[in-house]
């Protein structure tokens, strides 16, 4: 395995850190300035709702109390939707109930510090004048996006035997 940073094109990590010059000014555009800074204002306005929002005791429903029904997926199964629990686990981990928040929905407290992560990348990215393409192009993106999907669907399983040992 070849560990080289030689190839600066193949890194995404290392061309966050290359000058801007680098990049070439053309490459950055304003539609690449606006996805940054909507992405951004959207992880910011989606941490201010988990942290105004009160989690709920039963570790899903939080979601209510921003006008949306209950759950129709667990009402007509019996069995949580994939999404079960993230508002709630979001809310927790914004009070910094980080226990409570991870066994509540494990994706969701992955989710919640990705959100957090974004806020500051985002901005290093927008100042760097980095592309949208070659951030979301970069080595390891696609097998990010892959791991998360896997973590998520773990994140429900987990979610499902939770519920059903409550109900039991």
């Amino acid at each position: 395995m070849n560990f080289s940073f030689a190839n600066s094109d193949k890194g995404f990590f290392r061309k966050l850190f290359l000058r801007r010059s680098q990049y070439g000014l053309a490459a950055f555009s304003h539609n690449d300035q606006i996805t940054y800074l909507s992405l951004t204002a959207l992880a910011i306005a989606t941490l201010s709702l988990a942290r105004w929002l009160k989690p709920s005791a039963n570790g899903f429903g939080t979601h209510e109390q921003i006008g949306l029904p209950p759950c129709l997926f667990f009402k007509l199964t019996g069995v949580p939707c994939p999404t079960c629990g993230m508002t709630t686990s979001f809310a927790l981990s914004a009070r910094f109930h980080f226990y409570q928040a991870f066994i509540t929905q494990p994706f969701g407290f992955i989710a919640f510090w990705l959100t957090v992560i974004s806020v500051p990348l985002f901005l290093v990215l927008l100042r760097r004048r980095v592309p949208w393409s070659t951030t979301i192009s970069a080595r390891g993106v696609d097998w990010l996006i892959y791991a998360l999907l896997f973590a998520g669907l773990l994140g429900w399983l987990y979610k499902i035997a939770a519920v059903k040992m409550l109900l039991s």
